[in-house]
């Protein structure tokens, strides 16, 4: 984060704000090519089918991550945008990075490491790069990250079996996406640049915070997949801690918001001013996701990834009409109040769900039955899930089998 604080110090709000702009488009360019990794990848690791599922989700990402680069750059050029098709880095680090691989093994430091690479050149290059070059610093450093995790996280070439590869999780991902970023394409296109600059920049901050959080809980999805196989009781006692500590966090972040608030031209410089407000909104949004942070792994770890794109997508939705008119109202508080609408929303649908697939697990009560005494309730059972994985299923005696549902989602074939 500090080193495009530094940048933005460095460029000013107008040039900031195209570069923010540009890196924008590389980051949804990769996290198409991503097709979900960073977020289903852990559990499939964490399940142990390296050369199967694993395996045939990292081809198809290399399948998406290589056209994806070369028509970024063919756009660059043919738009008189020469300078920015060195950012293409920042496309195929985000769509073929194997962080993921590191976290289903919960080896959280190994996973950590090529981010904390990558600042240390953002910082290094934003210091002491020219300022006319203003992409050199992101390319440099999202292309030495990329090369790191590629050498600490080996995956096996060649698919054994026949595996395929659903689209759920890229739908989740890029929702997300729109959900965290909509406001600042929507203030550059209803408004001006320089005020996409500013609000880019002071979001940052919160940035920063929930880029320490993904660190925190890295390993959290790879943990209540196994636990909700091995241990119902622990899954349950793991979910109950995270929240505890994600409500925390969101105490400790919503008490920072009058230093940040202080902060902002300091470290940004006067030009950035405007954005105080803007910011106490964001960082408002930022503790409401916080607070609900957990509830995106544990409800991973039942396997919905079909009911859990569609969340993200009407969060999405909700962000983006919310923008469009408050945008014309109110500028960037009318964008920093859309994305607190829109975390809002995600949030409530997600604690929602999880009690929903706790429920239908025969789960609730678990803490309080004799060990081995899980059974399931009557008419109630964990059913297979939109994307294909299968949900946890309690031991039944043979006289309560139930049948499940066999729903499914559409498949698109790796």
């Amino acid at each position: 984060m500090v080193g495009w604080v530094i940048l933005a110090r460095r460029l000013g709000a107008h040039a900031f704000g195209i570069l923010a702009v540009a890196a924008l488009v590389c980051r949804y360019g990769g996290l198409i090519a991503d097709w979900g990794a960073s977020i289903s990848g852990p559990r499939e690791v964490a399940q142990g089918d390296m050369s199967g599922a694993v395996a045939a989700l990292d081809r198809r990402r290399r399948q998406s991550a290589l056209p994806l680069a070369v028509v970024y750059v063919a756009c660059c050029t043919i738009t008189g945008h020469r300078d920015a098709a060195i950012l293409v880095t920042m496309l195929l680090s985000i769509g073929l990075n194997r962080d993921w691989v590191a976290l289903g093994r919960e080896r959280g430091a190994r996973s950590a490491l090529p981010t904390f690479v990558q600042g240390t050149v953002l910082l290094a290059i934003a210091v002491a790069g020219p300022v006319s070059r203003p992409v050199l610093a992101a390319s440099v450093a999202y292309g030495a990250s990329l090369l790191l995790s590629l050498l600490l996280n080996r995956i096996p070439r060649r698919v054994a079996g026949a595996h395929r590869v659903d689209g759920w999780m890229m739908m989740a991902l890029l929702s997300n996406q729109v959900l965290s970023t909509a406001d600042t394409f929507l203030l550059a296109s209803l408004a001006s640049a320089s005020l996409a600059g500013i609000y880019a920049a002071v979001y940052r901050i919160p940035n920063g915070w929930l880029a320490l959080l993904v660190i925190l809980r890295g390993g959290l999805l790879a943990m209540a997949t196994t636990t909700l196989r091995d241990d119902p009781q622990q899954f349950l006692r793991l979910r109950r801690s995270s929240l505890r500590w994600g409500v925390a966090g969101a105490v400790a972040l919503v008490s920072a918001i009058p230093l940040a608030f202080i902060a902002i031209p300091v470290i940004f410089g006067p030009a950035y001013r405007s954005g105080q407000w803007p910011a106490v909104l964001l960082l408002l949004a930022t503790a409401i996701a916080t607070a609900g942070a957990p509830l995106h792994h544990f409800f991973l770890a039942f396997g919905d990834d079909r009911r859990y794109g569609f969340y993200l997508l009407w969060a999405a939705v909700l962000n983006v009409a919310a923008n469009l008119v408050l945008i014309p109202l109110a500028g960037m508080m009318g964008a920093a109040t859309a994305t607190v609408l829109a975390n809002a929303f995600l949030a409530a649908a997600l604690w929602l769900g999880v009690r929903r697939r706790t429920r239908e697990a025969g789960l609730f009560g678990l803490e309080a039955r004799e060990p081995g005494g899980v059974r399931a309730r009557p008419g109630k059972t964990a059913r297979s899930d939109g994307g294909g994985h299968p949900a946890w299923r309690p031991e039944l005696p043979a006289s309560d089998a139930l049948s499940t549902d066999g729903r499914s989602g559409r498949r698109i074939d790796a």
